[in-house]
């Protein structure tokens, strides 16, 4: 059994939507309920290893290769990858040992030491304290995180614990956003396995089982079901049967919504099991028209920290959403009414929580809300507070806003002080993007905490020759340091990788008096772009132009396909004769309408006797093709 000191793990939530360049982020829908299967167990639970004895417990586990790296928490809130070597401090681990945390090769094998678990998930370890229930595991993809391995503390004696159980029940969500969808799109559920007392769990054998629809208490049978989210879109491989593979304890379900909305709600149920018992609460959804002329809204945070801390001043932002999948660009924007279930939780209009508010208004062609929150409270406690709040459409609006209640939590610690760093951002990043973050600083229970003064922060990265950061989002002005300015807990900053080589990196954000941060960065090198290599303009000799295919960065890589491109070559005044070879002597002409950089292959190569074409103009232009941006160069020979 694994044991903590302290009363109570304080911690905070942050849901960043992934920031794909320097632009306002828009919510990218065609990805939503994609996830893989969640990682599995192989190996001892950790929760039968002796942590107080030796320090650590080993966690080994298999998932899907699709997956990049593992992420672990232990409340469901604060997620971190384990570190790549882990802090052996107080172990009998021999040195050296490295932490597998890559999931390409369809497994991981991490240790979780006791001087991670403080320095990075921010648990004290000791003999005596709080009990660790759960440990959570998940695995991030190109298409969002997989679903959640939970591992849960065998000892039933302890309240909210017990045995990870057998599986009794096959369980249906709706995923986001749960309990609403637009007329002819397509949508997500979850269908999962849980104990008897509600844990996740598995099962020795597939599941099989299937869906039942009702409107109004009739069987509705409008709606097509799929296994995959481009069959869905593609309107192909209907199905009416689903499964839950064995030891994978999750599956998703893809529906394209009628084209007509009902004036009511769907309900949808598991049936047909092949093992174990359905659940018997059931799905509702609510099917909205989605149509450009659609009165109905419905309602997400953005960048939303769900935990704060007491007597501070926080921003939120609530985002309009159109049922068609795209944010909400409105002429004449509603009105939101706002609530909260703590009466010491209120809601202003300005930054420093002097105007009180019940209700905001979106402003014409904004589908953005920026709204403060404020708890107040006089006294500490370790206990945190758990807040509601509730955003409905003000009476007479032109639109019609869902959304579901959102939950705070509030640190009403004595921790008053910012104490350590963080860097909000995306994750996975592409070379050669400029990609937005938020520098950030916390107290030591991990809230979003302001400073008293300015804080001038060292930007760089723990490896070299990753790239640079930058102040403006087109990143054009690096910077080595930002200041998060006094009273505030945040500044944004851009950073562009130009790594030679994909791969995890680290960050390293730093500044006097706080506690260091190293997030990893995983960095990848896509193609991009035809890029012309140094074109040798001395005339005299025959000359080879090569034509490669190049990153967002500008460097050469080797093609991971076959790629065709059509290209133009001319010279003016035109020479009278054939100049475009296929050999390096120039004796076999050539006359390209296409190049083909083969997979493989680090460019593809054409050549110009240049012999007499001294103050002649050369034009070079390589078209583009699906997903590769073209290239083009002039120059005169001399």
């Amino acid at each position: 059994m694994m044991y903590v000191s302290g009363k109570n793990l304080i911690v905070f939530i942050l849901t960043v939507f992934v920031l794909t360049g320097c632009k306002e982020p828009e919510m990218q829908l065609s990805t939503l309920g994609k996830k893989l299967p969640a990682p599995s167990l192989k190996g001892e639970s950790p929760f039968d290893q002796d942590f107080d004895t030796q320090n650590y417990a080993r966690v080994q586990g298999s998932c899907d290769s699709r997956v990049g790296t593992i992420l672990v928490s232990f409340d469901k809130s604060v997620w971190h990858q384990p570190p790549s070597s882990p802090d052996l401090t107080d172990t009998a681990l021999a040195a050296g040992l490295a932490n597998d945390s890559d999931c390409s090769d369809g497994s991981f094998d991490i240790y979780l030491t006791k001087n991670d678990l403080q320095n990075i998930w921010g648990i004290t370890t000791g003999s005596s304290g709080t009990d660790i229930d759960y440990i959570y595991i998940k695995g991030s993809s190109i298409i969002g995180d997989t679903e959640t391995l939970t591992l849960v503390d065998g000892d039933a004696n302890n309240p909210g614990s017990g045995s990870n159980g057998a599986a009794a029940y096959v369980v249906l969500e709706k995923s986001w956003p749960r309990g609403f969808a637009g007329s002819n799109q397509c949508g997500s559920f979850s269908a999962f396995l849980n104990t008897a007392n509600g844990q996740r769990a598995v099962h020795t054998a597939d599941v099989s089982f299937q869906l039942s629809k009702t409107a109004a208490g009739s069987t509705y049978r409008g709606i097509t079901a799929y296994k995959t989210w481009n069959d869905c879109q593609s309107d192909a491989n209907t199905t009416d049967t689903f499964t839950i593979p064995a030891a994978a304890g999750y599956t998703e379900i893809y529906y394209r919504f009628p084209a007509s909305p009902i004036d009511g709600i769907l309900s949808f149920k598991i049936i047909n099991t092949s093992a174990l018992s359905a659940s018997t609460t059931s799905a509702d959804v609510t099917l909205r028209n989605s149509e450009a002329s659609s009165i109905y809204r419905w309602l997400s945070l953005d960048e939303h920290s769900s935990q704060i801390y007491k007597n501070i001043c926080y921003p939120f932002r609530l985002r309009s959403h159109n049922y068609n999948n795209s944010s909400a660009y409105d002429q004449f924007g509603g009105t939101l009414d706002v609530a909260a279930s703590d009466a010491r939780m209120k809601f202003y209009t300005d930054a420093s929580c002097g105007t009180v508010a019940s209700s905001y208004t979106f402003t014409s062609y904004d589908p953005v809300i920026v709204g403060y929150i404020k708890f107040s409270e006089a006294t500490a406690s370790d206990t945190p507070a758990l807040v509601d709040l509730t955003v409905t459409g003000a009476t007479g609006n032109y639109y019609s806003y869902d959304t579901l209640p959102l939950n705070f939590r509030v640190d009403l610690s004595s921790k008053s002080i910012a104490a350590k760093l963080d860097l909000w951002g995306p994750r996975d990043i592409g070379n050669g993007y400029c990609n937005a973050y938020n520098v950030v600083t916390m107290n030591a229970n991990g809230t979003m905490l302001p400073v008293n003064g300015d804080l001038t922060v060292n930007l760089a990265t723990k490896e070299s020759n990753l790239g640079y950061f930058f102040e403006d989002e087109s990143c054009a002005t690096p910077i080595t340091t930002a200041v998060v300015a006094k009273n505030t807990a945040l500044k944004k900053v851009y950073f562009r990788a130009s790594v030679a080589n994909a791969g995890s990196y680290h960050f390293n954000v730093n500044a006097a008096g706080l506690t260091n941060h190293t997030p990893i960065v995983n960095i990848s090198t896509p193609i991009t772009q035809f890029k012309i290599a140094p074109i040798d303009m001395i005339a005299g000799a025959c000359k080879a132009v090569s034509i490669g295919v190049a990153d967002g960065a500008g460097i050469f890589r080797i093609a991971d396909q076959t790629y065709n491109a059509p290209i133009s070559v001319s010279i003016t005044p035109t020479p009278g004769s054939n100049v475009i070879f296929a050999d390096p002597s120039c004796s076999v002409p050539a006359s390209p309408s296409y190049i083909t950089v083969g997979s493989g292959m680090g460019a593809a190569v054409l050549y110009i006797q240049t012999a007499g074409l001294n103050g002649k103009l050369l034009n070079l232009t390589v078209s583009a093709v699906a997903g590769v941006s073209g290239t083009a160069f002039s120059g005169t020979f001399q």
